[in-house]
């Protein structure tokens, strides 16, 4: 029996290039770096000779000369944030590939990013500790930081880029009272940890001091701190709308994004309660969701282009060694049918 073999294409180098282009290698380099001063005649010589041989520069060994991995990870609780392709494009134009990973708080996971010799990490989930946060900003990766709750005393080296979500819970629980709702419920976004009415979290804090100023009851069933998974969350809910004293079942709940409320507000129909007239639910981050859904869903919105370009040029700036101050983007209320 004859066993075929693939023989593997010869890759093209930065030598093979210079040779047909009739220049040195390191000028090959000046012109894919842009490096150094190249005379144009040589420059086009060189670029004719890139794309006649199809050569991709070897970006391993280039990290090995620039000490980067020219990588950066973005770290999230889901994966449905697709207006972070904003911020992916900002950073693969400058020459960095992103990397998305689901969070796991685990110290195997914080050691792979380690390992992984990323050049930073945008962490969007608050799932991680202050030492946990630190352990990778002391290994010398970066983060951006997608803040959401108080933390310690973290390194330098972790700058917060986020959405003001504090003024989000604000403005929903106010425009909510302001519609005649007394009795409003908090439902964090999946996998966001919250120990109820004395959780230090942004949302939880804003929640309770807005709710008291508006005059309402806080009680504890309100805020939802089953967030594991969208089933737990549902649960939750499940048992605020059908609690044996009717005077603890809300009539809105303020959500923690998008798409935890619109499957809310599925399974909320389900259960043959009535939008807004039974339940008013307000969502975060007015996503695309927010508009197909019937009947569209009441949204937090912020500017998602300002986001991602305060997120590409943090990182940029760390990578490079600067620090950058830490930003909050301006949050307003998108009024729609659920609310």
């Amino acid at each position: 029996m004859t066993v075929k073999t693939y023989e593997k294409p010869k890759r093209v180098t930065r030598n093979d290039v210079a040779k047909l282009a009739g220049v040195s290698p390191a000028v090959v380099s000046y012109v894919i770096n842009s490096s150094k001063y190249v005379s144009e005649e040589k420059t086009a010589a060189v670029k004719k000779a890139i794309k006649e041989l199809q050569y991709r520069p070897n970006m391993q060994a280039r990290g090995l000369k620039t000490n980067r991995s020219m990588q950066i990870a973005f770290v999230c609780d889901n994966l449905r944030n697709d207006w972070l392709e904003g911020a992916e494009t900002l950073l693969f134009e400058k020459g960095y590939y992103v990397s998305h990973c689901y969070s796991k708080d685990d110290e195997n996971f914080i050691q792979m990013l380690i390992s992984r010799q990323f050049d930073g990490v945008f962490m969007m989930s608050n799932r991680f500790s202050t030492a946990q946060l630190n352990e990778i900003a002391g290994a010398g990766i970066p983060i951006v930081l997608y803040k959401t709750r108080n933390y310690g005393k973290l390194d330098p080296h972790i700058v917060t880029v986020a959405p003001d979500y504090r003024d989000g819970v604000v403005k929903s629980v106010n425009y909510l009272a302001v519609r005649g709702h007394k009795k409003i419920a908090l439902i964090p976004p999946i996998r966001y940890r919250t120990k109820g009415l004395e959780d230090d979290g942004f949302r939880v804090k804003a929640y309770v001091e807005t709710m008291k100023q508006n005059g309402l009851e806080l009680h504890e069933e309100w805020v939802c701190t089953e967030t594991e998974s969208v089933e737990e969350i549902l649960s939750s809910v499940f048992n605020m709308l059908t609690n044996g004293r009717k005077e603890l079942r809300p009539t809105a709940f303020v959500t923690g994004n998008d798409y935890t409320a619109v499957q809310i507000m599925q399974y909320v129909k389900k259960m043959g309660l009535r939008i807004p007239e039974d339940v008013a639910i307000v969502g975060v981050d007015n996503v695309y969701l927010a508009t197909v859904v019937t009947p569209a869903l009441t949204s937090v919105d912020f500017s998602k282009e300002e986001f991602c370009q305060k997120l590409a040029d943090t990182m940029l700036k760390l990578v490079d060694g600067e620090i950058p101050e830490g930003e909050y983007i301006k949050v307003s209320v998108v009024v729609r049918d659920s609310a």
